[in-house]
């Protein structure tokens, strides 16, 4: 990996990302303001992200590389919005279980993003 600035946006995303994943798998309806809280982190570190990944300069003199992974990022965060859209938090705490079913979506994206960013930096990344 040449940029330590998409090394540390990497791990502090997979890291934000982990506590939702956590969240929607505990499935604890009383915690619903703590979901807010997360989302909002989530959208700082997709942000974060993206203008590392944009940055990166090995993504830079590998331009197909670098589409593949925006590509597959711009996908990801799309479910992600989508998700949070038609599940605001006062939803996910009334049908638990039907929120940890749509956000099956997510996680597809997200599996396929990070499979994408381990193949393209095999050293380094969870």
């Amino acid at each position: 990996m040449e940029s330590d600035r998409l090394t540390a946006a990497l791990k502090t995303f997979a890291e934000a990302e982990r506590g939702i994943v956590d969240f929607g798998r505990v499935g604890d309806s009383g915690r619903a303001l703590e979901l807010v809280r997360m989302r909002k982190q989530m959208v700082i570190e997709f942000a974060a992200l993206g203008a590392a990944l944009e940055e990166d300069g090995f993504l830079e003199r590998h331009l197909d590389v670098k589409t593949d992974v925006l590509r597959l990022f711009a996908a990801f965060r799309t479910a992600n919005a989508i998700n949070t859209a038609e599940w605001p938090a006062i939803r996910v705490r009334d049908d638990v279980t039907q929120f940890q079913a749509a956000a099956q979506n997510v996680a597809r994206a997200s599996q396929a993003f990070w499979a994408r960013i381990r193949s393209a930096f095999p050293v380094g990344i969870a």
